[in-house]
């Protein structure tokens, strides 16, 4: 189990700490000589441990390397003690000797393999190796010898882990714990079926000289730094040369010279050319778009979303009226609305039900003179002189322009016409929509009367729908009191 601890305690490092430098490790090819005490502490056959004294000598070489790593040769000598105690005499040697304490002192020679990580001022190390081990006679509490028969050179295995930590350059403050196990069980005296050990405890100084000089400290050693004198704290590039600072004005990662937005805000992700992105391409950088995906070739407004310039809904691309006055309601093509199709928009309209083929004004009302073409196809007679206010009783003069209007349809015998009974706005809708019936009537009757065939005549009451001037006006209201006789045939 031990063994198993020392060789995952040595490996783990080699894979934790892998190439870190295309150079070698300042710490490599140096010699370091070293020197150190402490304590040992005995496991073996006496239950009692004391910690008695430990001081040797190391010497120590490594190899060169390319990484934080490095591997070296230890050789080291001691010299100390071990003691240790029984609350119960134990046969040491010979049955008839007994005792209850032991001392002995031993002489070392090892050699080992050890790994070291230079890791900035501190070192951790381990090692791993044999040595032959040397012990004096085992002496009792009153320290006489117990044991006669002479002691034999021992070879044994040890395991070390420690640190170094560096004063100053070529000196460094050691401390390491070290497992001795001896492969005997001679250290007491006492022979039994496990063996002895015992463990070190140390604190010491190493100097070390030689390998790679590197006089500026910059990481990189004099043999392959082309600028071995580069002030402290200068960070440099691979050949120990400062690195040039790169000028980032807005600290995009694009040096200036190649930034052509070299003002772009903190934290906003660029492009190539260190300029905003603009993943939809409609010239707002996406951390100003507040519509991110609008469709390639729309216009957009400040904020990144399509255009509508006289916001009537209708985005500029499908506007077919783009600059429709604020307010006015539009059709699905963003032009104003037309309910009678006279050309002029609801918003302006006046008269918004004119008739279908009717010439109208700028106010969308029916123009009031009637072409030649058109005399002896439309009549209109008007309400003021045609009838009594309020009544559908025809006036002389209204029988007068009927007469005359009844020779005009006795040339057209297979003719039909249309007889349209219309009123101003006053009064409710009910009662205008019948009196222009009444008064479309009275005027089909009278024509029957002169002669024309009823079949020939349709008569119908619009009441106050189909205006043809403004009903705020007592003018405009005397223009829409009128009946109006069309041939449609």
């Amino acid at each position: 189990m031990i063994k198993k601890i020392l060789f995952i305690s040595l490996t783990l490092p080699v894979l934790i700490f892998s190439q870190y430098k295309n150079f070698p490790n300042p710490l490599s090819n140096t010699i370091w000589l070293g020197i150190g005490g402490g304590a040992t502490y005995y496991k073996g056959d006496f239950p009692n441990t004391k910690i008695d004294f430990y001081g040797r000598g190391e010497f120590e070489y490594f190899f060169e390397s390319n990484s934080r790593s490095l591997f070296g040769l230890k050789v080291f000598s001691g010299y100390g003690s071990l003691y240790g105690s029984s609350n119960t005499s134990l046969s040491i040697g010979s049955p008839s000797r007994n005792s209850l304490n032991y001392l002995t002192y031993f002489m070392d020679v090892g050699t080992g393999l050890t790994y070291l990580i230079n890791y900035n001022s501190l070192h951790p190390y381990f090692s791993l190796g044999f040595y032959s081990v040397y012990w004096s006679k085992v002496l009792d509490q009153s320290r006489n010898n117990v044991y006669d028969k002479k002691r034999d050179i021992k070879f044994g295995f040890f395991g070390e882990g420690g640190i170094k930590i560096k004063l100053s350059e070529g000196l460094t403050l050691n401390f390491s714990g070290i497992l001795n196990y001896p492969n005997s069980d001679e250290i007491d005296g006492r022979i039994s079926s496990n063996k002895d050990v015992f463990f070190t405890a140390l604190a010491g100084f190493s100097t070390y000289f030689g390998g790679f000089r590197d006089t500026d400290k910059d990481g990189i050693p004099d043999k392959f730094d082309l600028c071995p004198y580069t002030p402290p704290n200068v960070k440099v590039d691979e050949f120990g040369c400062p690195v040039a600072k790169i000028k980032d004005s807005d600290g995009d990662g694009i040096e200036d010279k190649f930034d052509k937005c070299p003002d772009t805000p903190e934290n906003v992700v660029v492009d190539q050319n260190g300029c905003p992105v603009d993943s939809d391409g409609d010239g707002v950088p996406d951390y100003l778009d507040k519509c991110p995906g609008t469709h390639s070739g729309f216009a957009v407004d400040e904020k990144g979303c399509p255009l509508d310039s006289d916001k009537d809904g209708v985005l500029d691309a499908f506007d077919k009226c783009p600059d429709t006055p604020q307010n006015t309601p539009v059709d699905d093509s963003g032009c104003p609305n037309d309910s009678d199709g006279d050309g002029v928009p609801d918003s302006l309209d006046k008269c918004k039900n004119s008739p279908p083929g009717v010439k109208v004004n700028e106010d969308g009302c029916a123009e009031e003179e009637i072409s030649k073409q058109q005399q002896e196809q439309i009549f209109v007679l008007q309400g003021m002189t045609t009838f009594q206010l309020g009544k559908s009783t025809l006036t002389e003069n209204a029988k007068e322009e009927l007469k005359k209007l009844s020779e005009i349809i006795k040339k057209y015998p297979d003719s039909k016409w249309r007889i349209e009974g219309h009123t101003d706005s006053q009064g409710s809708s009910e009662f205008n929509r019948k009196l222009s019936q009444e008064r479309a009537d009275a005027v089909k009757k009278y024509l029957v009367s002169l002669g024309i065939s009823e079949k020939m005549l349709i008569a119908e009451g619009m009441g106050e729908d189909y205006p043809i001037a403004d009903n705020k006006t007592e003018e405009g209201r005397q223009k829409n009191r009128r009946v109006v006789i069309t041939k449609i045939k």
